[in-house]
């Protein structure tokens, strides 16, 4: 059996304590976000749908409901309510007329915008209560949250 050196032990033990204080903080984090930034009408698959379409377009209900990690029937129930807010509309495939993509309306560009900048507001004035060496902590750790959002992304399209 090998043993691993001490100090390869306490590097893991320290990657351990930073994953477990970086994941709840995140956490509580965005659980806080999304309570200052969500109006009540607005429900948080809403939101994820609203985004993922500001984000990358025209979607299938069956891929929006991939990506916003819930079932394709609850998907369908989320966009017909949109549908009836006009914040999105569904649109027939050039070529092929079985082929239906969702895509966000004006309205639902507003909303989205509207979402973004109170995310904007709140976050502002978070930052604004920090010191400054603070924002400067947060700011140097972007690059490294971008690479593990990269990561994570690549590893759910390995595994999907």
């Amino acid at each position: 059996m090998n043993t691993p050196a001490p100090a390869q032990l306490g590097g893991r033990a320290e990657a351990t304590r930073l994953a477990e204080g970086l994941g709840a903080a995140l956490v509580e984090l965005s659980m806080l976000l999304r309570r200052a930034i969500l109006p009540p009408q607005i429900s948080l698959t809403q939101a994820w749908t609203l985004l993922i379409l500001h984000e990358s377009g025209p979607q299938r209900v069956t891929s929006l409901a991939d990506a916003a990690s819930v079932t394709q029937p609850t998907m369908s129930g989320c966009i017909i309510g949109m549908e009836r807010l006009g914040w999105v509309r569904r649109d027939t495939g050039g070529t092929d007329r079985r082929v239906v993509t969702v895509c966000l309306t004006e309205d639902g560009e507003k909303v989205m915008h509207d979402l973004e900048a109170a995310r904007t507001r709140t976050l502002l004035a978070d930052l604004d209560s920090l010191p400054t060496s603070d924002r400067a902590a947060l700011a140097a750790a972007l690059p490294a949250l971008r690479r593990i959002i990269a990561h994570e992304q690549q590893e759910k399209a390995v595994t999907s």
